[in-house]
Order: structure tokens, then sequence, then C-alpha cells
């Protein structure tokens, strides 16, 4: 087994899949670092390639928001407090990696899309092990339908994150801010509620 290695993603917002991904990389080492992309989701400092992945509505939740939600979820799943830890990991500027994430810490990655690709090829780059834990030719979750679904005011958004996720989603109120970022205002909230 490993000792340590990490997962990554954007989370907007954790998802079920999500929770797939990162429960089979903690199963594969001692120590999980969770590093999440996108930490500064301030709109000023989007990337000027201004990948849609980047834009503010896509991002409505902040990096502590986001690790909140995660570290319920993997609790509610059984993972003890102690074998997993969180670290900005901004893919969108690779030679800061190093910066938050020893290159010596090896990264699990899924493919399921071409970003996923593209994304081994610039940790490799940078000198990261990269390994792969499944290729799937498609998605069966993502963020983006979660968010389409919670702008339309549906609810099958709630079969596809862990409970964990749609109690914060309640407690923040992401539906209401995704349809304010929509119409171009704001962005996430400088003060966060409390858990209850």
């Amino acid at each position: 087994m490993i000792f340590e290695a990490s997962v990554h993603g954007r989370f907007q917002p954790f998802h079920n899949e999500h929770l797939e991904y990162a429960l089979e990389g903690k199963r594969r080492c001692s120590f999980l670092w969770i590093g999440i992309t996108r930490y500064d989701t301030t709109p000023s400092d989007i990337n000027p390639l201004g990948r849609d992945r980047e834009k503010p509505a896509n991002n409505p939740l902040t990096y502590f928001e986001r690790i909140s939600m995660i570290r319920h979820a993997l609790l509610d799943a059984g993972v003890e407090a102690g074998g997993f830890g969180f670290v900005p990991f901004p893919i969108e500027t690779p030679k800061r990696l190093p910066v938050f994430l020893p290159t010596d810490v090896p990264c699990f990655t899924t493919i399921c899309e071409p970003w996923n690709e593209e994304k081994i090829a610039v940790l490799r780059d940078v000198g990261y092990e990269v390994i792969v834990l499944w290729k799937r030719q498609s998605k069966r979750v993502s963020g983006g339908a979660i968010r389409r679904d919670l702008i339309d005011g549906g609810t099958h958004w709630r079969s596809m994150v862990p409970a964990a996720t749609a109690a914060a989603i309640e407690r923040l109120a992401v539906a209401d801010r995704l349809r304010q970022l929509q119409k171009g205002g704001g962005g996430p909230p400088a003060s966060i509620p409390p858990a209850v």
C-alpha cells in the first residue's frame, strides 16, 4: 500500500462519482491528500485561456465550503478523520503545484473526458507519478448537470450527491447563488454560514 497519495478536482459540488474516486484513492493509500483545484474562485483571477470550467457561474462554492462538504461526506462514508487532508491544487498554473503538494506524492486520477488526459500530461510534465484508477467512456454524474438542475428548481440533483453535499447545498442556498451568478452578479459569499 502507498503511504500517501492524492486525488484532485474542483468538486463544484462534490458528487457521487467524486466520492467513489476519493474512496478508491483512500483504499490504495494510508493517507489521502484531497487537492482542490480552482481553489481561489475570485472572478478577477480567471485564466486568460477562459476555460468554461473557470467561469464564476461554474464555481459557486468557496474553498472552505468544498472542504467542509467533502470532509463530512468522507466521514459519513466511514473514512477516519486522520486518514485524509486538504490542499490547494492549482492545476491552472502547473508550475505552482509543487508549492502545495510535493512531486513525490503520487496523483490518482480517472479518465472519462479529454480534459482528464490533458491533466495527466500536465501532471507528468511537472514531475508527478500519475496512477489511473479507471477509464470510462463518459461521466455518469457531472457538476454541470447538478448545477443546471439546481438553477431549474429540480430535485434530480439529490440522487447525484452524498447526503452531506445535499445538506450543504440547502444550508448554503446554492440554487439561489447559482441563479445570481448566472445573471452575472456576485460570487461565493465572503462569510460562510456555520455548519449545523
